[in-house]
């Protein structure tokens, strides 16, 4: 039920006590792992403050989307599970129920949680709407860019699930309406539409609203995202824009409205501008915020069975069958830790689950080792200066490859889509050899030189099929840190070319899911409305095709 978080609230108390109990949650919620002295060491808590005002607020907001905006426990592990499984970027064994992922329970939270952070932009939302119109154009940047980091996270909620509630969603801690509070379903395509129109409206808020220098000073304060810095703000929300428009120009209804969408800011670049160079990316850094990041991933990943790389991803890197590597992709070595033979075994779905089990701890000089190769240690799980990463160029650069490469920024342009393809590559490849550079636990290994570097680039071009190329070099740089934009890739395109195995001891989900299904909240406490959506709940499935997806993006092959 769209309760965002309140649930606990309404047992304990009346309900004309919520608007003042919001007030001292503003930032408590869907913080799973890191601490609010995270945030409140360095930033103005709102709910230590008498007067709600939106610049703290927006803080709130950030707090909320914390656990799915950066890499934390939850995230990994419950992604892990599903999108990071169902993409391929981490390699899994064929167990039984695998395509269960963490399961429906894992996946309420999942719902729970971006409630609580819509609740956050609701009272944000609410106290912009109560100003008086001079206040409001002095706080209208607050508002502009907690929507636009809110709608990154309802794009993800619409790739996971489909139509949700949204428009009359979130509104029970101010209006006491308890029957009114059971939001009815938007359509999926309407969000999309509203968050392609929103994030427009926001880039050209940015460039043209004569923003107060009070104004941003006070965001600066607030802001540990990009520390009040404007263009960065307006070179994020254009990336975000281009990455939600590419997810619909492949198929279905809303292809046209998105490839206009793309082409209108390819073609622009001075209005539109985008995260262009590792300089600019989006990141969220734990050495100036206090935010945990290494720690988090360490407890998902170390001694676990989600750090292991997977055949498809070392085959996408140019890693031979047999583990070998001398021709492989520069970012390998950085990427992963080879297996005590200095090999880069990736585990495949086509091995059978008790040879699986057998390699998993096969015996090395006397002694038993991990036989798969596993996330590089040193970039990734004992990394302190391990950041969030929002948006990356290398993102941006593949999604402009993709754009020229299809027609979609006017017309097939093969030349510019190699030269934004090459610079991806580059890109993707300088940060994560910079990761590992800033992590302490072994000494940091070197970059290969610029022309290495773009020689591996340029035999990775494939002119015949430079979507195929584009994309699979996309899943690579997404890899661990986004899972689910990996997993969205696969499924809009069919790239990379997957495989999977029917688990046979399944009945709910036999092979590998298109969506995850609706949370159980909705189903036991929203129950006329998820009925509406669903027709009785016949569509929620976990087979139903969301209508952006390839008919048929994955192969199944044959086995146990």
């Amino acid at each position: 039920m769209i309760l965002t978080g309140l649930k606990p609230i309404l047992n304990s108390i009346k309900m004309k006590k919520i608007y003042s109990i919001i007030l001292g949650c503003v930032a408590g919620f869907a913080l799973v792992s890191c601490s609010d002295d995270s945030y409140t060491s360095k930033y103005d808590d709102p709910s230590k403050t008498k007067v709600v005002s939106c610049d703290k607020v927006l803080t709130g907001v950030f707090k909320a989307g914390n656990t799915w905006l950066n890499p934390i426990y939850y995230r990994y592990y419950v992604q892990s599970t599903t999108s990071g499984m169902f993409s391929q970027v981490i390699g899994s064994t064929n167990s039984r129920g695998r395509y269960m992922g963490a399961g429906t329970g894992y996946y309420n939270t999942r719902w729970q949680d971006f409630y609580d952070m819509l609740s956050q932009y609701r009272l944000l939302e609410k106290t912009y709407n109560e100003l008086d119109p001079g206040n409001q154009e002095l706080n209208k940047l607050y508002l502009i860019i907690g929507r636009s980091v809110m709608q990154q996270q309802l794009s993800e909620m619409l790739s996971l699930f489909g139509s949700l509630p949204y428009s009359q969603a979130s509104t029970l801690w101010y209006t006491g309406d308890y029957a009114g509070s059971k939001p009815a379903y938007d359509k999926d395509t309407d969000l999309y539409k509203t968050i392609l129109d929103d994030l427009k409206d926001a880039n050209n808020y940015l460039q043209t609203g004569n923003i107060k220098s009070s104004t941003i000073a006070q965001l600066a304060i607030q802001d540990f995202v990009n520390k009040g810095d404007l263009t960065l703000w307006r070179k994020y929300i254009n990336s975000l824009r281009l990455r939600v428009a590419l997810h619909l120009a492949s198929n279905g209804e809303l292809a046209a409205t998105a490839q206009a969408a793309i082409q209108e800011m390819l073609t622009d670049p001075d209005t539109y501008p985008m995260v262009d160079n590792n300089n600019e990316m989006t990141t969220v850094s734990p050495d100036n915020d206090k935010l945990n990041f290494q720690d988090e991933i360490n407890r998902a990943i170390e001694n676990s069975s989600y750090n292991r790389a997977s055949g498809a991803m070392m085959r996408a890197l140019n890693v031979s069958a047999d583990g070998s590597y001398e021709n492989a992709d520069p970012r390998l070595p950085v990427l992963y830790d080879p297996n005590p033979d200095d090999k880069y075994i990736g585990l495949d779905p086509s091995e059978r689950l008790s040879d699986q089990d057998a390699n998993t701890s096969y015996i090395y000089q006397g002694s038993t080792a991990k036989y798969y190769a596993a996330l590089d240690t040193a970039t990734f799980t004992r990394n302190s200066g391990l950041p969030g990463l929002w948006m990356s160029a290398a993102e941006v650069s593949f999604g402009k490859a993709e754009a020229y490469a299809m027609g979609w920024a006017g017309s097939v342009n093969a030349t510019k889509a190699k030269e934004a393809f090459i610079e991806g590559m580059i890109q993707s490849t300088d940060f994560y050899y910079q990761l590992n550079s800033t992590g302490t636990y072994r000494k940091a290994i070197s970059k290969p030189s610029d022309a290495v570097i773009r020689a591996y680039a340029e035999s990775q071009w494939d002119e015949s099929n430079m979507q195929k190329c584009i994309i699979t070099q996309k899943w690579v740089n997404f890899g661990m840190y986004n899972e689910l934009e990996a997993w969205n890739c696969v499924r809009r395109t069919g790239y990379p070319e997957l495989q999977f195995k029917r688990d046979l001891t399944s009945v709910d989900t036999p092979i590998v899911p298109n969506r995850l299904k609706y949370a159980s909240d909705e189903v036991n406490y929203n129950t006329a409305n998820y009925n509406a959506a669903t027709n009785n709940g016949s569509t929620d499935t976990w087979s139903a095709k969301l209508f952006w997806m390839k008919d048929t993006w994955y192969t199944e092959i044959a086995g146990e």
